[in-house]
């Protein structure tokens, strides 16, 4: 989602007539809400799908593939484009009916049997992957932006918490996102330990802990620093987590969605990577500092060989990233090359 908010914009910049309707997944529905560029978002409620699907409730999953279908019917489109080329996008194609389908380059799981493919785009990383697709209907090549945007009472929110937590507008604030998706997307706890530890050390830094309840279970046994440390794991909604990333001077976390919305927010991060390879859904940008180490195994994307040491992200060592952030704080995540990666 956040690697094709950049083609929405350029699109809607060329042609400013043009009406845009996105489908997202409920999970991830609220970084769309009230956005400048859209006309509706419309939720795909997949969880609930999984969940009538698993309990074999089928009279209930068919109502709501109904109800989703009458709300993307109902758009009446002109033209579909499908940013992500896998089945659950090409079902959205499907129950859209657009005489138009267009998708990025790469397609599968079926999906290029309902929209045709761009043919550029391939071995670019996802962003600019996706602006060929914004290109090959007629705009100009640009600068991404991704115009992700808070409301004023959010950031209003965000200033009351951390003025409760006593972090004014001068503090250095470090973002730490300490889970993902996927076990062999997740950065060693004890690493983790180590990095806040350190950190915490050091003068003149506040630390905020973001992550789901999950994330919570997996450090309950954490023992966190006394001093600058801000613990928010399972305790925010997502649009309470992107006005308290904005207000981060860098966020540190792996291959997950939060990491790519402080990308998209403005804010440098350290990006830690391990099955998948960060030249193609990498931090966006030159602000970064990406660290991955390119095994023999690298990239096992979700079939790690490894037995479960996940060495790819064990091996990425915590002095390493520490360097990282301090390069980060001097330059203000200025004039650093575009996927700099660790030794």
């Amino acid at each position: 989602m956040i690697h094709a908010l950049p083609a929405a914009a350029l699109l809607k910049k060329t042609y400013p007539h043009l009406r845009l309707f996105w489908v997202v997944e409920d999970r991830c529905a609220p970084v769309l809400e009230a956005h400048p560029l859209l006309d509706q978002v419309i939720v795909y409620p997949r969880r609930r799908i999984k969940t009538l699907w698993a309990e074999k409730r089928w009279a209930e999953l068919w109502k709501e593939i109904q109800r989703l279908r009458r709300a993307l019917s109902g758009v009446r489109a002109d033209l579909s484009l499908d940013f992500q080329g896998l089945a659950k996008s090409a079902l959205m194609v499907l129950l859209a009916r657009a005489p138009q389908r267009l998708g990025c380059t790469g397609l599968k799981e079926f999906s290029y049997l309902l929209s045709h493919s761009v043919p550029a785009g391939q071995g670019l990383h996802a962003v600019d992957r996706n602006l060929k697709v914004a290109e090959f209907l007629g705009c100009p090549p640009g600068n991404p932006e991704f115009s992700l945007g808070l409301r004023p009472e959010e950031r209003q929110w965000a200033a009351a918490f951390l003025a409760d937590q006593g972090l004014g507008e001068q503090e250095t604030i470090i973002g730490l996102q300490l889970g993902a998706s996927f076990p062999q997307k997740c950065w060693p706890s004890e690493h983790w330990q180590e990095l806040i530890q350190r950190l915490s050390r050091t003068g003149g830094r506040q630390l905020i802990l973001f992550g789901d309840q999950q994330d919570r279970s997996r450090f309950q046994e954490f023992p966190l620093p006394a001093g600058p440390v801000t613990d928010t794991l399972g305790r925010l909604s997502l649009r309470q987590l992107m006005a308290l990333m904005e207000r981060c001077r860098l966020v540190v976390g792996a291959d997950t969605g939060p990491l790519h919305v402080a990308v998209a927010l403005g804010v440098p991060v350290v990006g830690l990577y391990g099955p998948d390879d960060p030249r193609f859904t990498g931090p966006y940008g030159a602000a970064h500092r990406i660290h991955y180490k390119n095994l023999r195994c690298s990239p096992c994307y979700k079939q790690p060989t490894c037995q479960g040491r996940f060495d790819c992200l064990r091996d990425i060592e915590p002095e390493e990233v520490l360097r990282s952030i301090e390069a980060l704080l001097q330059t203000g995540g200025r004039g650093l090359p575009q996927g700099e990666r660790s030794p």
